[in-house]
């Protein structure tokens, strides 16, 4: 986030429409690619929305005949990268207060009713919510640490990094807030999906931090994937989410590693080219 976000403290239950002043008209925007596994009920969890966006990249699996027949509103752009695609969706909506999902997250109805009390109010500029990650199905412990990512926000007051492929954290003008619900996550589920999504990440990072002048090292090699583990898995009570808890800190301790391992190749090439 920018240096000029502040989280707010204060609480949605204050901000509840107390029946006498119309709703706050709320787009939903994600970005598609070969997403007909989970698709249908992602849409089906965002039904309450005054407009659903999709922004296909050219998926081949169904993915778009079935976003067509929930009735969202479907378009095609070749992949620009996870930052700038998202910003070609966000572009596409048409209300001040926008969430952003992945083809493959839910909205509970908790978390929509808490969304719809947020943006009653004046003096915030989004809202981070927290990510319950589905592992070999099962979800985190209410105890466990998730992560949270602004996905709910003022359109006019918000961007997304030109300098950045992955991670794509927004830069927010304003205040933001905490939501208490949560973003169900069922990307994860396979194992085998997840680490490799861990693995490209890494790469996509790493190239990232290269083209921002950092260079790999190869103590931090050493050490970053066990103090990854560590943190994740106990310091952020991932241990008690069971076997799920234990994949994500596995997980994430390759990330870190990945991410170090192709920073020093990078810084190698460069190296050896001079």
């Amino acid at each position: 986030m920018g240096s000029d976000v502040v989280i707010a403290q204060h609480s949605s239950e204050g901000a509840v429409n107390d029946g006498h002043g119309a709703e706050v008209p709320i787009s939903v925007f994600l970005i598609t690619f070969n997403e007909a596994a989970q698709i249908e009920r992602v849409l089906s969890s965002v039904a309450w929305a005054d407009e659903v966006i999709v922004l296909d990249s050219g998926s081949t699996d169904g993915t778009t005949d079935i976003c067509a027949r929930m009735g969202a509103q479907l378009h095609h752009q070749e992949w620009l990268g996870y930052s700038a695609q998202k910003a070609a969706a966000l572009a596409r909506c048409s209300n001040t207060w926008c969430l952003n999902i992945d083809g493959d997250e839910i909205v509970s109805e908790a978390l929509a009713a808490e969304l719809r009390d947020w943006s009653y109010c004046d003096d915030i500029s989004a809202v981070e919510i927290p990510i319950n990650d589905s592992i070999l199905g099962k979800t985190l412990h209410a105890l466990s640490r998730k992560r949270r990512i602004v996905r709910f926000f003022r359109a006019a007051e918000v961007e997304y990094p030109s300098d950045r492929t992955v991670h794509e954290n927004l830069r927010i003008r304003g205040n933001v807030v905490r939501a208490k619900n949560s973003l169900y996550h069922l990307g994860y589920d396979d194992p085998i999906i997840y680490f490799a999504k861990q693995v490209k990440y890494a790469k996509l990072r790493a190239e990232d931090k290269f083209r921002a002048g950092e260079r790999g090292s190869l103590v931090k090699l050493c050490l970053v994937g066990p103090y990854s583990f560590i943190r994740t898995y106990i310091l952020s009570r991932l241990l008690l989410s069971g076997r799920a808890g234990f994949v994500i800190a596995v997980a994430e301790a390759t990330y870190a590693f990945c991410k170090e391992a192709h920073l020093i190749k990078l810084s190698r090439a460069e190296t050896s080219a001079q």
